[in-house]
Parts: structure tokens; C-alpha cells; sequence
């Protein structure tokens, strides 16, 4: 037997309206557990996007972080050259951009999770490097 779809409209308030008392209160309880499981999928999944984030787009690359060990290690030593400063300049800024992203994306996921910053570094286990 094949299946027929139907199409009502419903006055919910005159629905709800002829149920007893319990029967509302636990309609209620089933009402707010269901927004709490739908708040809590959402923000796990933005806080699953955004550790994504944090660990995808927010770190030099290790062929930058090797010239910029090179360029300041060589700078102790040594004079840099016009383009060598140039390029450390551009690595500096660039780990610079980086930080604030990070700090950015840690500012929201502590606000995802109701903790403060530093309670949120502490949990994921982040501390603040010497260096590049």
C-alpha cells in the first residue's frame, strides 16, 4: 500500500490548551531538553571549527619558521643585508598577523565555553612561546 501525505494546520495554543496540567509540564521538560541538545550540537560543532581554524590557519609554516631562525641567528653575528632585514621584517609581521588570528579565535571559544582566556589556555594546554 503506498503512503499519502497530509497536510494540516494545527492552532497549537488551542492544542496545548485542552492538555492537563502534567501533561504540559512534561511537554515543557521535553521542549527544553530538546533546545538545550540543539544549543550544545551547535556549539560544539563551532567550537570543533574553530580549534579547525586555530590549528589550520594560524601557524607559520616550517620552512618560515626556519628562515626566520637562520635570518636571527645570523643578525647576532652579523649584519643583515637591505633584503635579508626586509624579509625578517615580512616574517615578523606575518607571525605578528598570525598571533592576533589566534588570539582572536582563543577570545571566541572562551566565550563559546564561558571561561576566561587564561582558563581556556590552561585547558587547551597553550603557552605562550619564547619565539617565532
Amino acid at each position: 500500500m503506498g503512503k499519502v501525505q497530509i497536510q494540516t494546520e494545527i492552532d497549537i495554543q488551542k492544542l496545548l490548551s485542552q492538555l492537563e496540567t502534567s501533561q504540559l509540564e512534561e511537554f515543557l521538560r521535553e521542549i527544553r531538553a530538546l533546545i538545550i541538545r540543539r544549543k550544545s550540537k551547535d556549539t560544539q560543532t563551532l567550537q570543533l571549527k574553530l580549534l579547525q581554524k586555530l590549528n589550520e590557519e594560524c601557524v607559520l609554516t616550517e620552512s618560515h619558521k626556519e628562515k626566520f631562525r637562520q635570518l636571527t641567528d645570523k643578525k647576532e653575528t652579523t649584519e643583515l643585508t637591505a633584503n635579508e632585514q626586509k624579509e625578517l621584517s615580512k616574517l615578523i609581521q606575518e607571525e605578528e598577523s598570525l598571533r592576533l588570528k589566534r588570539i582572536n579565535i582563543l577570545g571566541e571559544l572562551a566565550q563559546l565555553k564561558g571561561i576566561s582566556l587564561p582558563e581556556l589556555t590552561k585547558e587547551l594546554g597553550i603557552y605562550p612561546s619564547e619565539s617565532v
